[in-house]
This record gives C-alpha cells, structure tokens and sequence, in this order.
C-alpha cells in the first residue's frame, strides 16, 4: 500500500503543475476539480496520458517527513529564512479538491520566509527552492493543518498538495 501512495501523489502532482500552467494561460481563471489522469507505472518513471513524465528520482523526502518534486528550475537566488517572498501557489487536497490558489485572485501572496506566518511545510519547503521555481509539495498532517484541520475547507490530519511557483522576493 506504502509502495502505492508515492506514486499517486506524484501523477497528482504532474496533473496539478499541468493544471496550474494551463490556468495561468487563461485571462480569467477557472475552478475546477482537478481529476487524476488515467496513468501507467513503471519502474524507472510514471507516465501519464498526455505524455508528461516525471522521474521517481525527482522527488525528495526531508527528515520532517515533507516530499518536495522541483517541476521547473528557476535562476533566481535560493529562498533563505526572513526573505520577504511572493509565491503564487494552488492548494489541493489528495482526491484532487482545490482548497484554495493565488492564481484565482490573481495576486501572488507575499510573507516572510521563516517566520511561521505559513504552515511549517511552506517555511520548510519554500526554502529548499530558487526565485522562478515551480515546485510541488506533499504536505503531511504535522507540517499542515494537523489533527484541528481548517475549518470545513481542510479536514483532520489532511495531507496537502501545493503547487508553488516562487514569483520574487522584496
């Protein structure tokens, strides 16, 4: 089962990024539920049926238990605690439900790195990533909302799914 869950949450993610970069294109962004495209898994990479693959190996695991796949390298300089970022991001739960996304309001959202002004999967993730990057992370319970979930948007010990483009930093 263990074996399974990686995986799926990588096809999730592959879906979503396309997702997001499909909904970018638009001039008025659209909400959607994003739904898992039908996939086949093979040892050394999952492809999906609009031929978009991701490498197992593309993913990575921290000690805290967040999972973190960089989709697209920026050039920019690496994030570093108290940096003033600006992230546009779309929140997905892991049957494919959009909680929340930048993207809708159009405006990226700004914050400082470190500083537990986000859920402490962001402040870790975000700074594994470079200004430009578009990165997905998988999100445990501990690192998100955890046991108290937020309100009737995010459940209990919900797993989240962000996908994140690192836009600046002020």
């Amino acid at each position: 089962m263990k074996k399974l869950i990686l995986p799926v949450l990588l096809m999730l993610s592959v879906f979503a990024g396309f997702a997001l970069s499909q909904t970018k294109r638009s001039v008025a962004p659209r909400r959607t539920k994003t739904t898992i495209v039908k996939r086949t898994v093979t040892p050394k990479k999952i492809v999906t049926t609009k031929s978009v693959v991701v490498k197992k190996s593309a993913a990575v695991t921290t000690p805290s238990g967040l999972t973190y796949i960089v989709t697209q390298p920026g050039t920019g300089a690496q994030l570093k605690a108290g940096d003033m970022v600006m992230v546009h991001y779309t929140g997905l739960l892991t049957n494919g439900t959009k909680f929340d996304s930048s993207l809708d309001r159009n405006e990226p959202i700004s914050f400082q790195l470190g500083a537990g002004r986000v859920i402490k999967g962001w402040d870790e993730g975000l700074q594994k990533l470079r200004i430009g990057d578009r990165a997905t992370f998988f999100i445990p319970p501990a690192l998100g909302y955890g046991a108290r979930g937020a309100g009737s948007v995010i459940p209990p010990d919900a797993t989240l799914i962000f996908i994140i483009e690192v836009v600046g930093v002020q």
